[in-house]
């Protein structure tokens, strides 16, 4: 058993039915309060669930193929190819020939795109910390210790899912 598995410990039935809930009512009430915020802040707000992921996919994998991002998506490359041409057309992804091999190419998220996910990621936050207002100073002490534990089990999950890959994002984690 590698280091990983060790450390990997099953939720019992009853805790993780619980956890479900609670989970589940916070992030429906964080996710009402991010939507709307995105709403109101971009009138123009007009991104696809499927677009919206292959952002964050190439912000976090970094360059892909088309084929990689349809695989990632479970569309057909056809599908995934006219998703990416709305995003190139946004100026939020690049696209580009392989150089190994002229059939392929590649994507990669622009600066543009890059901006977006950091929005969206400060007010993901910003709608998790007002939540966190109405706990006592304790209770948010709490709250960021578990939200530090579970970044880093989602570190230890993807890097025992992925052991050839560390992401930027998380390299960065561990040095905070």
């Amino acid at each position: 058993m590698d280091a990983n598995s060790e450390r990997k410990q099953a939720i019992p039935t009853y805790d993780r039915v619980m956890l479900t809930k609670s989970i589940s009512q916070l992030r429906r009430s964080i996710l009402r309060d991010f939507v709307f915020n995105i709403l109101r802040t971009f009138s123009n707000f007009d991104f696809s669930l499927p677009q919206l992921a292959t952002l964050f996919m190439l912000d976090e994998e970094g360059e892909l193929t088309v084929k990689q991002v349809a695989e990632f998506l479970q569309r057909s490359v056809s599908a995934a190819s006219r998703l990416l041409d709305q995003l190139v057309e946004r100026g939020l992804v690049s696209r580009r020939e392989d150089s190994q091999d002229r059939r392929a190419r590649r994507i990669a998220i622009t600066e543009q795109g890059r901006q977006l996910i950091a929005m969206l990621e400060q007010q993901r936050a910003e709608a998790q910390l007002v939540v966190m207002e109405y706990l006592s100073a304790e209770e948010q002490a709490d709250v960021t210790r578990a939200m530090a534990l579970l970044a880093e089990a989602g570190m230890r999950k993807r890097s025992y899912e992925h052991p050839e890959t560390q992401s930027y994002k998380e390299s960065e984690i561990t040095k905070e």
